[in-house]
């Protein structure tokens, strides 16, 4: 180890404490790195989210943490309802593949806290004023400097390690706002089963979903900004509607990089994973497992490249690609659904699709590819829906 590389603070700073910083900090305090873990916020946080967890996400949650997450998981469910615009029922599934719902609140502090069982020096409360790329370090709001050998930018889509690297930490041309609201359980009806819910048509390239929780329900209704100027009160319908009033929780926004990931995430030694890379998938909406995975992918690379003396974002590239190559697949997959043109056909289709819904759990499972998916899209819903509009 050279001199220059001895007087740093860190060989790695994480920016941002979320499911992908926290990945990325055990993945490389286990590796033998030392690692700073840094967030503005004072945890446990609530962070605006549906809160599904997929059984890829389980699967991805086993290779990086040990703890079982049972304690953290609010509600389960192994069925789908899909409906229209108008409430009524397209297609559904039951007994089919687990989904799992969490609180972030409760999910990202028992990863946060396995990340610092594993020796990462966790500094929480400290916003990152400014980063250096060329000499990779931060400086935090009360003015402290810390120096590392490697960065990662796990902080989210208003991300500051991106915005450093490129200007902007999101197109505005190509982000997605997302509405929701927790409407407690309390005086809803005894009919409410807790069955996940998704609702398409009622935003344009977008949809909405109404997800069970241990004292909630989570509703919530997002699409592309540019598409939606009117989202605010088309949620409030969608509430209205759904409940027979509006209720009387808090609207809550926040933007969501969706499908909209970078093709290069990162410069040199300055990484970038899960949101802050735009790692949210454009079909299922996923977004927690994809920031595991990147989160873990991109600690293995500073490891490896740290060791070899390579840049790090060489050696993050092969494992990113992979990754990204289902969201490329998943962003034409979504251009056969929500055009103006496609979406009213996909979904006079989707009632007569008795295998979509299984099909979507069985993408979100991860048991089968974006390939497949794409090929059942096309074969049997746009095929059905050409053959209906067809004079013979």
């Amino acid at each position: 180890m050279s001199k220059d590389i001895c007087q740093c603070d860190f060989d790695l700073i994480v920016v941002g404490a979320g499911p992908a910083g926290s990945s990325a900090a055990r993945t490389a305090a286990q590796s033998g790195l030392r690692v700073a873990l840094v967030d503005k916020d004072v945890f446990p946080r609530d962070k605006l989210c549906g809160g599904l967890l997929t059984l890829r996400a389980q699967k991805v949650y086993r290779h990086v943490f040990d703890t079982p997450w049972d304690a953290v998981i609010e509600a389960r469910a192994h069925g789908l309802r899909l409906l229209g615009r108008d409430g009524r029922m397209l297609n559904e599934v039951r007994d089919h593949k687990l989904l799992q719902f969490t609180a972030r609140r409760h999910f990202d502090a028992l990863l946060l806290q396995q990340a610092a069982a594993s020796g990462a020096e966790v500094l929480l409360g400290s916003a990152v004023q400014r980063v250096d790329t060329d000499q990779p370090g931060i400086e935090l709001s009360g003015g402290r400097r810390l120096s590392a050998r490697a960065v990662i930018g796990a902080d989210g889509v208003k991300s500051t390690v991106a915005r450093t690297l490129f200007g902007r930490s999101f197109d505005p041309r190509t982000i997605a706002l997302g509405l929701e609201m927790e409407v407690p359980r309390d005086g809803l009806p005894a009919s409410e089963d807790g069955a996940p819910e998704i609702y398409f048509g009622r935003a344009r390239w977008g949809y909405g979903w109404v997800f069970p929780k241990r004292d909630t329900l989570t509703v919530g209704l997002g699409g592309l900004q540019v598409h939606n100027p009117h989202l605010k009160d088309e949620f409030r319908r969608l509430l209205v509607e759904r409940f027979g009033a509006l209720p009387g929780a808090r609207i809550k926004g926040h933007h969501i990089p969706y499908g909209d990931y970078l093709r290069t995430p990162g410069r040199g030694n300055v990484l970038l994973c899960g949101d802050a890379a735009g790692l949210v998938e454009p079909i299922t909406g996923e977004g927690i497992a994809f920031a595991m995975l990147s989160g873990q992918q991109a600690a293995l690379a500073v490891a490896a490249a740290l060791q070899r003396g390579q840049p790090a974002l060489a050696a993050y590239l092969p494992a990113y690609r992979r990754l990204s190559a289902d969201f490329r697949i998943a962003n034409q997959l979504r251009r056969l659904i929500f055009p103006r043109l496609c979406e009213p056909l996909f979904l006079r289709a989707l009632p007569k699709l008795r295998n979509a819904p299984g099909k979507h759990m069985d993408l979100m499972a991860d048991d089968i590819g974006y390939p497949a998916y794409g090929r059942y899209i096309a074969t049997s819903v746009l095929t059905r829906a050409w053959r209906k509009l067809l004079p013979f």
